[in-house]
C-alpha cells in the first residue's frame, strides 16, 4: 500500500449479483466450505422473520423460507450446510434462558432443539457448548452427516485497524483523510485493496466502501448511514467475489 491522496482512474464494477429486500438484513451466515449463505431478514414493523438461502458458487438464490420454531427473539449463529444454527431466547429478561435450534435447510424442517445450550464451536462434527452461565457443565451434540468445513475454502475477512495503530496511520494517509476517529477495515485480495472507512456526519457516521484495482477506483460508495460508531463485518471476500451489505436491505457481490 502506497500513499495515494489523489485517485483519478475510475472503472465500472462488474456485479455478480445485487439483491434488494423489503426487510432488513439482520445477520449473514456463510458456510465457507460450500459457499452457501443464509440471510436473516427482519421486518421491524410486523416483527416477521424470514430467511434467504444463496449459493455463492452458482450465484443462485432459493425461495425465502420461514422457521415456525423461531421467533423475534431468535437469531442466526452459524451455518454448516445444510444445518443452520439459531440461538433462541426463551425469556427476553433473562439472557441465560436460551436454546440452540438446528434447522435443516434442505428438508426445510427442524432437525433438533438443544435446550439450555450455549454454543461455542464445532469440532470433529460435534457441536460443543455448555449450560448457559455454567462453563464447567460442558455439552456436546453430533451434527451427523455434516462434519467440518471443506478444505480449500477461500474466504477472507478484513482486518480492523484501530485509531493510533501503525497501519491505521498508513491507511489514513493513503485515503488522504485528516480525521478518522473510528478506524478502518482493510484487506488486500490479489491486486485489489478494499477499505471500509467512516466519515463524520454531525453526531453520526456514514460508512463508505472503497475498492481499488491497482490505481483504478473500481467502487467507492456510501454503504451505511447514521451509524453511532464502528460496526464490524462490513464486507468479506469469497473466491473472486467481494460481498457486502448496503443500506441494511441490499446485498451485492462485485467480481474481483
Amino acid at each position: 500500500m502506497n500513499k495515494n491522496t489523489s485517485i483519478n482512474l475510475v472503472a465500472v464494477p462488474s456485479f455478480a449479483f445485487s439483491l434488494s429486500f423489503t426487510s432488513k438484513i439482520w445477520q449473514v451466515a456463510l458456510d465457507a466450505g460450500t459457499g452457501y449463505m443464509v440471510l436473516e431478514l427482519r421486518n421491524e414493523d410486523t416483527q416477521e422473520v424470514k430467511y434467504q438461502l444463496l449459493d455463492l458458487k452458482s450465484l443462485k438464490d432459493k425461495k425465502p423460507f420461514e422457521i415456525p420454531e423461531a421467533d423475534w427473539w431468535t437469531t442466526v449463529l452459524r451455518f454448516y450446510h445444510p444445518f443452520l444454527l439459531l440461538e433462541r431466547y426463551n425469556d427476553p429478561q433473562n439472557p441465560l434462558s436460551k436454546d440452540l435450534l438446528v434447522y435443516d435447510t434442505l428438508s426445510l424442517s427442524l432437525n433438533h432443539v438443544l435446550t439450555d445450550f450455549q454454543f461455542i464451536q464445532m469440532e470433529g462434527g460435534e457441536l460443543m457448548g455448555h449450560v448457559p452461565g455454567d462453563q464447567s457443565n460442558e455439552q456436546r451434540w453430533s451434527l451427523g452427516s455434516r462434519t467440518e468445513p471443506l478444505a480449500g475454502s477461500n474466504v477472507r475477512y478484513p482486518v480492523y485497524y484501530a485509531p493510533g495503530s501503525e497501519y491505521y496511520t498508513l491507511v489514513k494517509e493513503f485515503l488522504g483523510m485528516e480525521e478518522a476517529p473510528v478506524g478502518f477495515e482493510y484487506d488486500e485480495y490479489g491486486k485489489n485493496i478494499i477499505i471500509s472507512y467512516y466519515e463524520r456526519l454531525g453526531t453520526k457516521f456514514d460508512r463508505k466502501l472503497l475498492v481499488m484495482q491497482g490505481d483504478v477506483e473500481l467502487y467507492h460508495e456510501v454503504v451505511d448511514t447514521g451509524l453511532n460508531g464502528y460496526a464490524s463485518g462490513s464486507f468479506f471476500s469469497f473466491n473472486n467475489l467481494l460481498v457486502f451489505v448496503q443500506n441494511g436491505n441490499q446485498i451485492h457481490a462485485i467480481e474481483l
